[in-house]
């Protein structure tokens, strides 16, 4: 299968291979509203027709995103890839990235994780009063704000992100504090749990960064905040979606609990920090 680098004028056919699956292909569909193709990085599988096999979008060494309906497809994008980019975080649907990283990455590649995560879906908003505390975060917010999204960073996908470049993590977190992102259960001053509303698109938004200190964990306050960002957001959006490590079983049950159902298997690959 030919792979090519995709350009400005394939963005037709990438919007309508990613709509096969809109929940699915969420953070890509944001990626390429935001982004233009051609400053990113994207491979695609055309075919004859002129829609696409597959595809991948690489933020070279940094993040590999495939949507590979066609499996063969993700064969040839990891070939492709494994002569032009190091392997790097990869996560999506979890054959597709399988199949990718078994013909890009060289069997010496210092994996850290190899996670079996699942995209979880919430369409329908839970029932429930106001949760008290419950709002965006604020720039006073930042010091805790930065030190729990380091922390989730540690346990998630275990990257000290404070240690490589504090300044730039605390830049980051900021940006994402002042557009509304970031939302928070304040109780007293203290922030007893977090998110961040990551990908905003006309199909639906994806949450991420879940995180309550271990102080406060066990109170159902993770469940509280997840049901109270879910009546939030579906009163202007059709779905949230979010992707958790299944052996993360108190997350999972955290995720459930708030109105969430399992979707697709996923993958998500880390690689060793002192790589």
């Amino acid at each position: 299968m030919k792979v090519v680098r995709l350009t400005d004028r394939h963005a037709p056919a990438i919007e309508e291979r990613l709509l096969d699956a809109p929940p699915v292909n969420l953070f890509l569909l944001g990626y390429l509203d935001a982004i233009p193709i051609a400053r990113a990085t994207w491979y695609g599988v055309p075919r004859e027709d002129g829609a696409l096999a597959g595809l991948v979008m690489l933020v070279p060494g940094r993040l590999a995103v495939p949507w590979c309906p066609e499996p063969e497809a993700a064969d040839a994008l990891g070939r492709t890839l494994h002569g032009r980019h190091r392997p790097c975080m990869m996560v999506g649907p979890r054959e597709a990235c399988d199949a990718l990283w078994a013909a890009w990455a060289p069997a010496d590649t210092p994996v850290d994780r190899w996670h079996d995560q699942r995209l979880y879906v919430c369409d329908q908003a839970p029932a429930g009063e106001p949760l008290r505390g419950f709002r965006r975060a604020v720039v006073a917010d930042l010091e805790q704000v930065v030190a729990q999204s380091a922390a989730m960073e540690w346990e998630d996908v275990g990257r000290r992100v404070l240690e490589a470049d504090p300044g730039a993590y605390r830049a980051v977190v900021q940006r994402r504090i002042e557009a509304g992102q970031t939302w928070v259960l304040d109780r007293d001053g203290e922030l007893h749990f977090q998110i961040n509303v990551g990908t905003v698109t006309r199909w639906g938004v994806q949450v991420g960064g879940t995180y309550v200190p271990p102080a406060h964990r066990g109170q159902g306050l993770a469940t509280a905040g997840m049901k109270e960002l879910c009546r939030r957001l579906l009163g202007r959006h059709r779905m949230v979606t979010l992707h958790v490590n299944e052996a993360n079983t108190p997350a999972v049950h955290v995720y459930e609990r708030a109105g969430f159902r399992p979707h697709t298997a996923y993958r998500l690959v880390t690689l060793r920090e002192d790589a």
